[in-house]
């Protein structure tokens, strides 16, 4: 198996993800009127989607509501209580995400795996860093999306104030480091 290797920087409201050093997307969140809002843009800082963050009390439900360029809206819902899987349809291709413990973020494209984050800092090369191991380049945008509506709203990637147990989360079957 051939994975490609990106590093994501996390600093307050921002993610950035870079091929060695090139800056390949960036995400950027933010408080309006009470509900969380983010916007990803790609290389050239142009905006390429806008994401909102609310909360369905009545389903327990977090749903994160995706705009593209052409004003499409689709939705990232989670799937369980425990809000550690999420799932989303784009033009018939179903995406599931699923937090694992050691801080593993799995990313599935019609069940196939495609991508891990790795959040845990163990690798010397990525100390205050998020390795991303991708299995297919062309995978990065969607993933990073993904990536970032989980993100919206965290400021300080490395105090994270632990959200369930880590029994709690999902197990990582098939991990790539």
């Amino acid at each position: 198996m051939n994975l490609h290797l990106y590093t994501i920087k996390h600093n307050n409201n921002t993610l950035i993800t870079y091929l060695s050093t090139e800056i390949k997307y960036i995400s950027s969140w933010f408080m309006d009127f009470g509900k969380f809002g983010c916007e990803v843009f790609n290389k050239e800082e142009n905006i390429i989607y806008k994401i909102t963050k609310k909360f369905q009390f009545w389903k327990w439900k977090m749903v994160f509501s995706i705009e593209n360029n052409n004003a499409a809206i689709i939705e990232l819902i989670s799937q369980n209580n425990r809000k550690t899987i999420y799932s989303i349809n784009i033009n018939g291709v179903t995406y599931a995400v699923n937090i694992h413990y050691k801080k593993r973020i799995s990313i599935y494209k019609n069940e196939i795996k495609i991508a891990e984050f790795d959040e845990s800092f163990s690798d010397e090369n990525f100390k205050e860093s998020i390795k991303l191991l991708l299995l297919d380049k062309k995978d990065l945008e969607i993933s990073f999306l993904l990536y970032s509506c989980l993100k919206i709203g965290e400021t300080e990637q490395n105090k994270k104030a632990l959200l369930t147990s880590q029994k709690q989360l999902e197990v990582n079957k098939e991990p790539w480091s």
